[in-house]
C-alpha cells in the first residue's frame, strides 16, 4: 500500500472490503443505506470547523466524479467503433462489453445523506459513506477504462485496469472475465486460468444481480463447460438482457458447430453487431447467397477490410468463382504478405461425399451418375472409332466381337485412298483400332499417336487419337487432336463436335466454334434436320426444348445416337422412355458394364440406400459382364461401376478378389491401375500411394490421369509436397484440366506460397465446375 494512501474506516472496525460489491447493486444498496440513516437519531452540530472538513471531502468526492464522467465520455464515443476479432469462427462474433452505469443523482443523494449524518454528529457513519462513494468511483474508473482499452485492442494495459478494479472489492467477477478474455488474446493461458478462476470465485457474489446467468454462462463459456452455459442462458436470471442470453447462446452453439441453431440465436438478438458471424456461420452450411448478403452488410461497418475481403475469397473458391478469389486474395497479399495465411489458414482434403462411404450413401442418388462430364465421357464411351477400309477391318476387329462401336468410313479420305501406302495405313490403323475395341486402351493411344507421326495430315488418324485421349480422361489433347480432324476434314462433324465438348470440359469453350459448325450444318444439303451432331451442340447450350423435340423423332439406330438418347432421356425426367432406350442398349450390348449400368438406374425406383444396395446385388451379381472393360478400358467404366460397388456395399468384395487376382500376376499393370483406384474409396490411402509409385516408376505410367489420381492419392496418406509434385508432373501432357489447377492452387495456398495459389485461381477463372476428388477447410 503506498504511504500516502489513507484508508477511512470507523473506529476500531476491522479493515475489510466494502459492502457494497456491484455497481449494478447499487439501488439496492442505496436503499438499505437510507434505511439506516433514517434510523439513526439526528443532534446537528454546526461548527467552522467540521463545515471545512466538509467542504473538503465534498470538493475531493465532486472530483473523482468528474474524473469518472469524462472517462465514461470517452468510452462511449470509442465504443461504436470497436469489432473483437479472434482467432477461430467462436471468438469472431464481435463483442461488445457493457460499461457499468455511474449515475450521478444517486451518488449525489449518498453525499447528501452522509451530509446529514455528519452535521448531526455522526462522523464516522458519514465517512464511511465517502469511503463507499469513493471506492466506487475509483473502482468504476478502472473498470471502465479497462473496456475502453479492451475496445482499442489494448489488451495489456486492460488487464492491468481490471486488475486495479478487483484489487477494489468492486466489480470482481465481470472484471475478471474480461480480463480473462484479454489475457485469451494475448495468449497468455496462465493470466486466463488465473482470471477466470478467480472471476468463478467472485461469482456468488453476483447472485442477485440481474446478470448473474449471464456472468455465470460467460465463465462456463470460457472454461470450456458449454452444456452448463447453454443451461444457465436458457434459464436467465432476468429477462431484461434477452440479446445478452441470445448472443451468447448463438458463440457457444457456434464453438460447439451446431450451426443452424447458431444461426437463428443470432438473427434473434438485435443488441449486436453479428453481420460477419453469420456470414461465416452461413458459409459453414453452404448457403453461399445468405453468406455473401451477411457478409456485404459487414462490409459496411467494418474496421478490418482484409478480414472481408479474405473471407469473401473463401466463399468464392467454394462456389467455383476462382477466379474473383484470386483477385481478393491478391488483393490482401499486395498489401501485406503475411496477412492472408493470418486471417485463414487453409488446408487441402479429399471430399468426403466421394470418400466417406457413410456420406456417399446417404446422399445417394441416382443423377450422380449423370453430372455434366459424366454425360460427356458416357457419350465418348460410346462413341465410334472410323477406318478406311471396312472390309479389312471388319474381318479383324470381328475377332474383337465390338464392332458395333466402328464407324465405316471407307473412301473418306481422299489423300489416303489415292496413297501408295494404303494397305499398310490400313492394316496399322485396324490394328490399333481392334486394341481400343477390346479395351487396351493406352496400346491403342500410343500407336495412334505414332501414326498420327507418320502421316500428320489426315483427319480419321487424329480422330481415333483423340477418341482413345478422351476415354483415357485427357480432354486437353483429346480437344486438340479433334480439332485437326475438323480441321482436315470439315465434313467429320462428329470431331468437330467433339472437339467443342472436350473443349467445354476444360472449360475453354469457344462459340464461335460452335457457331461455325452449327453454320456448316445448316449448309450441308446431305444432312438432314433434326440430326445427332446438332442435337449434341444443343446438349453443350443446354437447350432443353430442342432436346426434347430431337427425342421426340426418329433417329437412327447406332449405339451412339441410342446411348446419347438414354442420356437425354434421364436429365428431361422422362422416365419411361429412358427404360426403352436403355433396354434396347443392353440388348444390343448384354455384357457391357456402363450399358448395364444405365439401365439399372432406369429400372430402379428405390427411394432408401438399403433398398438400393440389395437392388444393385441381386441386378449386377446375376450378369456375366466383360471384366475387361472394368480393368483396361474407358475410365468412366471405373469411375460409374466403383461409384454402385461403393453404394452397395460390394466394393471390398471387388477390392479382395483383385489382391487375389494379383498374388498370380503381379506385374499386371491394368489389375494393379484398377485396384490402386479402387483403394481410394476403400480409403486405404497408404496402399494406393504404393501401387501407384509402382505404376509410375517402375512401369512408367506417367501419364496425366494415373498422376492425378496418385496425387489423390498422397493427400489421403497425409503426404502434401509429393501431391504438389505430382500436380505440377500433369501439367506437361493435360494442362487445361480443371482440377488439376485448382488441387494445385488448394496445395500451394496450404503451404503459405500465396503468389502461386493465385496464379492457379486466375488460370482456372470464374467456372461452373464442381472439383470430384479436392476440397478444402479452415483450421
Amino acid at each position: 500500500m503506498a504511504d500516502d494512501e489513507v484508508i477511512l474506516k470507523p473506529a476500531g472496525e476491522e479493515e475489510k472490503p466494502d459492502e457494497i460489491v456491484s455497481i449494478e447493486e447499487l439501488p439496492s444498496n442505496d436503499n438499505a443505506q437510507s434505511e439506516q440513516i433514517d434510523d439513526e437519531e439526528i443532534s446537528p452540530q454546526n461548527t467552522k470547523k467540521s463545515k471545512k472538513r466538509l467542504l473538503i471531502i465534498i470538493a475531493a468526492v465532486v472530483a473523482v466524479i468528474i474524473v469518472v464522467l469524462i472517462v465514461l465520455i470517452l468510452v462511449l464515443k470509442s465504443g461504436k467503433k470497436s469489432q473483437d476479432i479472434g482467432n477461430d469462427l467462436a471468438r469472431r462474433i464481435e463483442q461488445s462489453y457493457p460499461t457499468q452505469e455511474f449515475l450521478a443523482s444517486r451518488v449525489d443523494e449518498m453525499i447528501n445523506k452522509a451530509n446529514q449524518l455528519y452535521e448531526r454528529g455522526d462522523k464516522f457513519q458519514a465517512l464511511k459513506i465517502y469511503e463507499s462513494i469513493a471506492t466506487h468511483s475509483q473502482s468504476l474508473s478502472n473498470y471502465n477504462l479497462g473496456v475502453s482499452q479492451m475496445k482499442q485492442g489494448n489488451c495489456v494495459e486492460a488487464v492491468d485496469s481490471f486488475a486495479k478494479a478487483i484489487s477494489n472489492k468492486e466489480n470482481g467477477a465481470v472484471s475478471a472475465i474480461n480480463a480473462a478474455i484479454c489475457s485469451l488474446d494475448l495468449n497468455n493461458t496462465k493470466n486466463f486460468n488465473y482470471y477466470i478462476e478467480l472471476a468463478n470465485t467472485f461469482l456468488p457474489d453476483e447472485a442477485d444481480s440481474p446478470l448473474y446467468s449471464y456472468y455465470y454462462a460467460l465463465i462456463n463459456y470460457y472454461k470450456g463447460n458449454y452444456t452448463q452455459a447453454l443451461h444457465a442462458l436458457n434459464h436467465p436470471s432476468s429477462q431484461h438482457y434477452k440479446d445478452k442470453y441470445l448472443y451468447l447462446s448463438g458463440k457457444i452453439l457456434t464453438s460447439l458447430g451446431r450451426d443452424s441453431e447458431a444461426i437463428v440465436k443470432l438473427e434473434a438478438q438485435r443488441e449486436f453487431d453479428a453481420n460477419f458471424t453469420l456470414a461465416q456461420l452461413y458459409a459453414r452450411i453452404a448457403d453461399y447467397s445468405r453468406a455473401r448478403d451477411y457478409l456485404q452488410r459487414a462490409a459496411k461497418n467494418t474496421t478490418n477490410p482484409d478480414l472481408i475481403k479474405m473471407t469473401a475469397g473463401m466463399i468464392d473458391l467454394k462456389t467455383s468463382y476462382y477466379g474473383d478469389a484470386g483477385a481478393f486474395i491478391a488483393e490482401v497479399f499486395k498489401q501485406d504478405p503475411l496477412i492472408p495465411s493470418k486471417i485463414y489458414r487453409l488446408k487441402t482434403v479429399l471430399n468426403p461425399e466421394i470418400f466417406d462411404v457413410n456420406i456417399a450413401q446417404m446422399r445417394f442418388n441416382n443423377d450422380m451418375f449423370f453430372d455434366k462430364i459424366r454425360r460427356y465421357e458416357t457419350l465418348f464411351y460410346f462413341a465410334p472409332y472410323k477406318v478406311f477400309n471396312a472390309a479389312q477391318a471388319m474381318s479383324q476387329i470381328r475377332k474383337g466381337g465390338m464392332s458395333v462401336f466402328l464407324d465405316d468410313t471407307s473412301g473418306a479420305d481422299a489423300f489416303l485412298r489415292n496413297s501408295s501406302a494404303l494397305s499398310s495405313v490400313n492394316a496399322r490403323l485396324t490394328h490399333a483400332t481392334a486394341k481400343a475395341l477390346n479395351y487396351e486402351l493406352k496400346a491403342a493411344n500410343a500407336e495412334f499417336a505414332t501414326l498420327v507421326r507418320d502421316y500428320p495430315e489426315h483427319s480419321i488418324l487424329h480422330y481415333n487419337l483423340a477418341l482413345t485421349y478422351a476415354q483415357l480422361g485427357n480432354f486437353t489433347m483429346s480437344a486438340k487432336h479433334f480439332a485437326t480432324s475438323y480441321h482436315l476434314d470439315p465434313t467429320n462433324y462428329l470431331a468437330g463436335v467433339f472437339h467443342a465438348i472436350s473443349t467445354d470440359i476444360t472449360g475453354n469453350l469457344n462459340p464461335k466454334f460452335v457457331a461455325d459448325i452449327s453454320e456448316s450444318l445448316g449448309l450441308d444439303t446431305s444432312i438432314k434436320t433434326p440430326n445427332l451432331y446438332n442435337s449434341l451442340l444443343d446438349l453443350i447450350s443446354q437447350n432443353n426444348s430442342s432436346l426434347i423435340r430431337y427425342l421426340e423423332e426418329p433417329s437412327d439406330d447406332g449405339i451412339l445416337s441410342i446411348a446419347y438418347q438414354t442420356i437425354i432421356a434421364k436429365a428431361l425426367s422422362q422416365n419411361s422412355k429412358m427404360k426403352e432406350l436403355s433396354a434396347t442398349l443392353v440388348q444390343k450390348l448384354p455384357d457391357d458394364i456402363v450399358a448395364n449400368v444405365l439401365n439399372f438406374i432406369a429400372n430402379d425406383n428405390s427411394n432408401d440406400v438399403k433398398t438400393y444396395a440389395l437392388n444393385v446385388q441381386k441386378y449386377f451379381k446375376s450378369l456375366d459382364l466383360n471384366e475387361d472393360s472394368f480393368y483396361n478400358g474407358a475410365n468412366i467404366v471405373k469411375k460409374q461401376y466403383v461409384k454402385l460397388l461403393q453404394i452397395s456395399g460390394l466394393l471390398y468384395y471387388e477390392r479382395d478378389k483383385l489382391r487375389n487376382a494379383l498374388l498370380s500376376a503381379p506385374a499386371n499393370i491394368n489389375l494393379l491401375q484398377t485396384l490402386a483406384y479402387i483403394e481410394l474409396f476403400t480409403n486405404d490411402f497408404k496402399h494406393s500411394y504404393e501401387i501407384y509409385n509402382r505404376l509410375i516408376d517402375d512401369y512408367k505410367q506417367d501419364d496425366a490421369v494415373t498422376l492425378f489420381l496418385a496425387s489423390v492419392a498422397a493427400i489421403g496418406a497425409g503426404d502434401v509436397p509429393s501431391a504438389i509434385a505430382l500436380l505440377e508432373l500433369t501439367r506437361v501432357s493435360d494442362e487445361n484440366a480443371i482440377e488439376n489447377r485448382i488441387a494445385l492452387g488448394y496445395l500451394y495456398h496450404e503451404i503459405d506460397n500465396i503468389e502461386a495459389a493465385v496464379i492457379q485461381y486466375n488460370k482456372v477463372g470464374n467456372t461452373d465446375f464442381k472439383p470430384e476428388f479436392y476440397d478444402f477447410i479452415l483450421r
